[in-house]
């Protein structure tokens, strides 16, 4: 971090400080609104000029981000200040609201990641009070789990949020939005379009959700479009013989993955319906290849008896990808049905990979 973003994020910092001392002693400066907003005058003028496009040298994301960051920081300390202001002028006004902007991995949202207490809040609570004096804090959400419902708001009130060192804040603010932006193909877009079905069903089976659950109608929408180009495009076995095999046994492990999320969506409907010997498969691709003993499977209502919904939808989560891998030859004398559960959640390319060479093999032999 530039040393003179940090010292101007201190002042920035500092004005904040003394709005929440000043509240919490009773102590109210006049002067401090006016001299507060001639140093903010001249750092917006700062900031937004740096802004402004530089044909030369031209601005990098990184340096964007200082300034950004240094907005996000300035915006709450100015609605500080407003509240600190209608709080001198009536003191009795103790519904007014400090604010902060909480950080998470994502970057910074838009009010859904504000927090504020109000003054009364603050001059019942001291150490709450000396909490926002930080105009930006950070939430590590990076674990949790969000209900279909949930928002950032959410999960800043269940795990709270905390100031840390203003370099750590700006870095991770710009990891949050520095990101390459892979290239999808199509392949991989319906791949991962499986894998959120299949997740979709153990997320309804571990939290409650609102509203009308229309999972089966909304994958067979998509079954019906996209199940007549798989099968007519790579219902051949001669993996070996096309002019790109590579993306030909991706293509024959999306079909497979589409029918083994067909029969996961199929089964969960009779779930609902009453059946609580339903289950939940994943297809398992071994180095030689697919086999029809190659299934791990787990019970929905095993997955509904959960006591806790975290845990359940972790257990759930582990079929979340339709199709797994592992590293054995499934005709091994020492593979037994347990050893389903040593699978591994590999890209499609990779799958791909396995599967190709697997075919060669076998057609050579």
């Amino acid at each position: 971090m530039n040393n003179i973003v940090r010292a101007m994020f201190d002042k920035v910092q500092y004005y904040n400080d003394v709005v929440i001392n000043n509240i919490s002693d009773a102590d109210l400066e006049e002067n401090l609104v006016q001299e507060y907003r001639q140093f903010s005058d001249i750092l917006l003028h700062i900031l937004h000029t740096s802004l402004e496009p530089i044909i030369v040298d031209e601005v990098t994301a990184e340096d964007k981000a200082e300034t950004q960051f240094m907005l996000y920081a300035l915006r709450m300390v100015s609605m500080n200040i407003k509240t600190y202001e209608a709080y001198l002028q009536d003191t009795s006004k103790t519904d007014l609201r400090i604010y902060r902007h909480v950080l998470t991995k994502d970057g910074f949202g838009t009010n859904d990641q504000w927090e504020s207490i109000t003054i009364k809040d603050m001059l019942d609570d001291h150490n709450l009070a000396t909490a926002f004096i930080s105009p930006i804090a950070f939430c590590d959400d990076s674990e949790y789990v969000y209900a279909e419902d949930a928002s950032k708001q959410d999960a800043i009130k269940e795990l709270g949020a905390k100031a840390i060192n203003v370099s750590q804040m700006l870095q991770i603010y710009v990891d949050s939005i520095v990101k390459p932006v892979p290239f999808t193909t199509l392949h991989e877009q319906i791949f991962q379009k499986l894998n959120v079905f299949n997740d979709k069903i153990g997320f309804k089976l571990s939290y409650k959700s609102k509203g009308e659950d229309t999972l089966y109608e909304d994958f067979y929408t998509f079954y019906n479009g996209i199940y007549p180009v798989l099968r007519n495009t790579y219902n051949y076995d001669a993996i070996k013989d096309q002019s790109n095999p590579s993306l030909y046994a991706e293509g024959a492990i999306l079909f497979q993955a589409l029918l083994a999320v067909k029969e996961n969506i199929d089964n969960y409907k009779l779930f609902l319906e009453g059946d609580n010997n339903a289950k939940m498969k994943k297809i398992i691709l071994f180095t030689n290849g697919f086999h029809s003993g190659g299934k791990l499977s787990v019970k929905y209502a095993d997955l509904k008896n959960e006591t806790e919904s975290k845990k359940a939808y972790a257990a759930g989560r582990r079929f979340k990808q339709p199709v797994g891998f592992i590293d054995a030859d499934s005709s091994e004398e020492d593979f037994t049905a347990n050893d389903l559960n040593d699978f591994q959640d590999l890209e499609l390319t990779q799958l791909a990979r396995i599967f190709e060479k697997a075919e060669r093999a076998e057609r050579e032999d």
